[in-house]
């Protein structure tokens, strides 16, 4: 029985301190702790790693290999980017584990939030605690990790859901202020853009949804691609405020078999931010192409407005908007539905030869 009134001499604490960090039982306490537990010598290479965070690399089908750096067991797409591999390229620059760690090779401890791109449009997000250390003369780093990711859709999810909810209203109950003072004509037009701005939000909360929860299937059939680019030029520019956009669409004829929900929801996403970004005299091209070689199809979105370097380095990252924290659906949804179901690749240039060109690259699921 715990006797609350007893305490160990100082001696002995610190006797039972040293004892039990040098046995291999501590060793053992390790490896059980549900989070991510790793340990990197001065050149970043994890010279240990606990059983969760081997379990955790296994289930994306990474090789926790002793000697690795972070990124590059957890399949990182940019960790080989360069020759000197993760740590190394200008998207490591935007990263919070990368961050904290150069933070604690300075000799501080840090925290931050990581989100780790993998192939096929997914991402895994980490809170991410280090700190620095010394054994026998050399320096490492101790990172404690946790797996945030399911929470950070909830909150993305719940976040721009409600937001968006929450505008709908506030545009409604204004209009019903001033109804009576207002022309027939613009109160229908105000209506129907609300209504179109709802539906859009809940399709898009469902869809998101059912592609984060790997619960979306991909039904296949035959599309027109000039047919469903034109549909979504309709339904965007219904929007008043969009309207007067210039939009050269250049049709290619093309007919593709692929999923025509996913895609036209891609389309939306991309052709929409182009929308957002413009002003009315800048013009937004839309072309479509087939690669000679090879079954792909591309849908590419041209328009003039560039993206700066800070933001082309976090676009395809879960919960990173322009918009602010926690707002819009971002690029991130264009390639998770695209790469991870469509089985394509998005892809983008921004430089003041070309300007800003997306390009959505999928296959025909037919062949």
């Amino acid at each position: 029985m715990f006797e609350f009134k007893l305490r160990d001499s100082d001696e002995n604490i610190r006797r039972q301190s040293d004892s039990i960090v040098q046995s291999r039982r501590f060793i053992s306490l390790l490896e059980d702790i549900p989070n991510m537990i790793i340990i990197m010598n001065q050149y970043r290479q994890i010279i240990y790693m606990n059983r969760k965070f081997t379990e955790t690399v296994s289930k994306r089908g990474g090789n926790g290999t002793i000697g690795k750096r972070p990124g590059e067991c957890l399949l990182c797409i940019h960790a080989t980017d360069t020759e000197f591999g993760c740590g190394s390229t200008d998207f490591c620059r935007v990263c919070g584990f990368a961050n904290a760690i150069e933070k604690s090779s300075k000799g501080t401890k840090a925290s931050g939030e990581c989100n780790i791109t993998l192939d096929h449009g997914e991402t895994l997000t980490f809170s991410v605690h280090t700190r620095p250390f010394e054994h026998l003369g050399n320096r490492y780093i101790f990172a404690y990790m946790q797996d945030i990711s399911d929470f950070k859709t909830r909150q993305m999810l719940e976040n721009i859901f409600l937001h968006d909810i929450n505008n709908s209203i506030t545009a409604l109950n204004g209009l019903n202020e001033l109804i009576e003072e207002m022309p027939l004509k613009e109160t229908k037009s105000i209506i129907n853009d609300l209504s179109l701005r709802l539906t859009d939000e809940i399709h898009s909360y469902r869809l998101i949804s059912e592609a984060e929860n790997q619960s979306l299937s991909v039904i296949v059939s035959e599309v027109n691609v000039d047919g469903l680019i034109e549909s979504v030029l309709k339904t965007l520019t219904n929007n008043r405020y969009m309207r007067d956009r210039k939009i050269q669409h250049k049709k290619s004829g093309l007919v593709i078999h692929t999923d025509e929900t996913l895609l036209r929801r891609v389309l939306i996403n991309t052709i929409k931010n182009a929308l957002e970004v413009s002003s009315d005299d800048q013009e937004i091209g839309i072309f479509s192409e087939k690669f000679k070689k090879e079954s792909f199809y591309s849908i590419n979105v041209r328009s003039q407005p560039l993206i700066p370097r800070d933001v082309q380095l976090q676009l395809f990252q879960r919960s990173y908007s322009t918009k602010g924290p926690g707002r819009g659906w971002g690029t991130y949804s264009i390639r998770l539905l695209t790469e991870k179901y469509l089985g394509g690749k998005v892809d983008f240039v921004s430089n003041k030869e070309q300007r800003t060109i997306f390009t959505i690259s999928i296959p025909d699921l037919e062949n």
